[in-house]
């Protein structure tokens, strides 16, 4: 019995779950509001084949967040949600890279989605998948694992770095939730779908394309995950393991997470209008 509590224990403690579903949602809606009609068209038909709801935006929006909630009976898709590329100090080695990650699946995702001899369910079933990866691979910590002294097997993109927080007691769940952007205390994770809405329309005016620039046209997922390894090492490992994030800390990080998903949100719209558009 001890033996299972221990294993059960480190799934939870190793598994990344992504920005929370929030995050997801926001991700979606963004996306969504910039399909060329003919895309939002075939996707709103391939959304009904897994996705209860007669408006096509929920059942998309409910696409993005599948992936996480299948985890604990599908943990074989685990790896899927991130790519441990290494963030290497004190000349640790670091770890192999698992060669089925969220780069190798959002490229699977898109070939399944884009064959139309595929059955229709799988396809949205992997529709779902590259929904939720394109910006899985956008939050900073799933793109990265710290070796150090204090942690020479990896802190599993922060999962084992302690931090001191009203909102998480990890340094990846922190920012799963935005550092604050997406919690709101005690159904967090339950923002209604016009709040969602409301949220994806200020954050697109606040960074319009013109403000990513050449950004937009990098559609090589590795470029993104690089992008975001960037990122956690200038940003998010910006603070030692046991303290409270600074007030600076969370401005500019809470900043970097609009940037990050507003991005996330072009960057599939454009994915999916080359698919279905």
């Amino acid at each position: 019995m001890k033996k299972i509590i221990f294993v059960l224990l480190l799934f939870f403690l190793t598994t990344a779950f992504a920005w929370n579903g929030t995050g997801h949602r926001i991700i979606a809606q963004i996306a969504y509001d910039q399909l060329t009609p003919t895309a939002k068209e075939k996707i709103d038909v391939l959304t009904r084949y897994r996705f209860a709801s007669k408006y096509p935006d929920e059942r998309f929006l409910k696409a993005s967040t599948w992936p996480d909630q299948i985890k604990k009976i599908s943990p074989h898709c685990s790896p899927w949600h991130f790519i441990d590329l290494p963030f290497a100090k004190n000349n640790i080695q670091a770890a192999p890279i698992n060669p089925q990650n969220a780069v190798s699946e959002i490229t699977r995702a898109e070939k399944i989605v884009s064959d139309i001899s595929e059955n229709n369910n799988r396809r949205a079933k992997y529709l779902s998948f590259l929904i939720h990866f394109v910006g899985d691979i956008h939050q900073p910590l799933h793109c990265i694992t710290l070796y150090s002294k204090v942690f020479p097997e990896g802190d599993k993109g922060g999962n084992r770095f302690p931090v001191k927080t009203a909102i998480s007691d990890n340094l990846h769940w922190y920012w799963d939730e935005g550092l604050g952007l997406f919690y709101s205390t005690p159904h967090h994770y339950q923002f209604h779908y016009y709040q969602i809405e409301t949220i994806a329309k200020q954050w697109m005016a606040d960074y319009p394309p013109s403000f990513f620039g050449a950004r937009l046209s990098v559609m090589a997922p590795i470029a993104w995950a690089h992008e975001s390894h960037q990122l956690a090492v200038t940003s998010a490992y910006q603070i030692q393991p046991n303290t409270t994030p600074s007030q600076t800390y969370i401005q500019q990080g809470q900043m970097i997470v609009r940037e990050q998903v507003v991005l996330a949100g072009d960057r599939l719209a454009v994915v999916l209008n080359r698919v279905f558009g």
